[in-house]
């Protein structure tokens, strides 16, 4: 399975046009892949935090809420202490939508909303 994993990530970066540099390799009981984007530009091409304005534009490549979804979720799940006081405030419906919504967006790539 981990090789057709990989594969998969090596293709999903061939289509974003983007190269896989480096690698880190550590035990857990479960298994994990992931990535993590940068990029190359010159100081006068972003904003940064300290610098931002009223009016500048924000770029979002993915929702804002994925992780509060998998946490509500995870709770539910659970039937944690958590979910004790957030089913006052939002569905089981809502929150499996949520989470499914969000597991949708972490797993499609966001090469369209990077351009």
């Amino acid at each position: 399975v981990i090789p057709m994993i990989l594969e998969g990530f090596r293709d999903l970066a061939a289509e974003a046009k983007v190269s896989i540099n480096g690698g880190q390799t550590v035990v857990n009981p479960w298994m994990i892949i992931g990535g993590v984007a940068t990029s190359v530009c010159a100081k006068d091409e972003f904003i940064m935090p300290n610098k931002a304005v009223a009016g500048d534009k924000i770029v979002l490549t993915k929702p804002i809420g994925t992780q509060v979804a998998v946490n509500l979720h995870q709770w539910m799940t659970l039937e944690t202490p958590s979910w004790n006081i957030a089913k006052e405030l939002i569905t089981p419906e809502a929150v499996v939508k949520g989470y499914n919504d969000a597991t949708i967006s972490m797993t499609t790539l966001n090469l369209a909303a990077a351009r």
